[in-house]
């Protein structure tokens, strides 16, 4: 039923075949309730082969020593709790001040509401439906043969020809998502890039660098480049800022960020040019 999108009944004198056009999402926990590098991804939660085959791309959600990110959850778990507790907070301390000046711009373009997203989706899924390009269908074929013959060669999740369907659903859902007439070779270029990082995360540790230096020009994109440097520089201006404050007792009006700090917390990424982002920034 997932590969074929229909399901079969044959019951009580009933012989039909029936559309099953839905989206599967599974979880599976690891055994001993860590994942082990060390493993394939079938042998971490004891699934088949075929049937990790039939999901379009697998997720290894592992619990990865990362400052940013560490500060970033433990920041967020705060600050929620700041304000789903407010009598919490002990009199004198300027939390909720201090949350309100670091949470951005107010004219910042908000994040749509949940019934909006809603309707947003219906009808992207009621009146749009990419069409496939043959340039992008090239791209298609000559990705999936180099993934085929290097997948011979791990160890994790086998590439099999439901996954030429894979990239192709996902890259016109993606089209759809921006109300697309047709599918762009950056809608495919995404889509691939999902499916590579799904195939690499499941194989062994020591199979994953191998397969990132093969597929790098596929799995690193500019514009996902730009997206973690603003994180990046954003992160180094709030501790400039905190640091100002810390010292002048108040807000300061502007900071300054050295290149060399940017530069040294982009090469923590694997980011080491720097001109493309920088140009567009008049600041530094």
């Amino acid at each position: 039923a997932m590969e074929q999108q229909t399901i079969s009944i044959s019951k009580a004198g009933i012989v039909t075949s029936l559309q099953a056009r839905c989206a599967v999402i599974a979880a599976a926990n690891p055994i001993n309730g860590r994942y082990n590098s060390s493993r394939t991804f079938g042998e971490n939660v004891e699934l088949t082969e075929p049937i990790l085959s039939r999901f379009d791309c697998l997720c290894v959600v592992k619990d990865i020593v990362d400052p940013l990110k560490d500060e970033g959850l433990a920041r967020f778990v705060v600050e929620s709790h700041a304000r789903s507790h407010p009598k919490g907070i002990a009199d004198g301390d300027d939390l909720p001040a201090r949350l309100e000046e670091f949470e951005g711009d107010e004219n910042a373009p908000q994040p749509l509401t949940q019934e909006q997203l809603r309707k947003y989706i219906t009808y992207a899924k009621a009146t749009v439906s990419p069409k496939l390009r043959v340039a992008v269908a090239e791209k298609i074929k000559y990705v999936y043969a180099s993934l085929r013959q290097t997948s011979l060669r791990g160890q994790g999740v086998p590439v099999a020809v439901r996954h030429i369907e894979s990239i192709i659903r996902m890259a016109e859902a993606h089209a759809r998502m921006h109300l697309r007439e047709y599918v762009e070779e950056r809608d495919v270029d995404v889509a691939i890039r999902t499916l590579l990082e799904s195939f690499i995360s499941t194989q062994k540790a020591s199979v994953q660098r191998q397969l990132t230096k093969a597929f790098h020009q596929y799995l690193g994109g500019d514009s996902d480049d730009d997206e973690l440097l603003l994180h990046v520089l954003s992160e180094l201006v709030r501790h400039a800022v905190l640091a100002a404050q810390a010292q002048e007792n108040q807000v300061p009006a502007a900071v300054q960020v050295e290149r060399e700090k940017l530069a040294s917390k982009a090469a923590e990424h694997g980011i080491t040019d720097l001109s493309a982002f920088l140009s567009g920034i008049t600041d530094l």
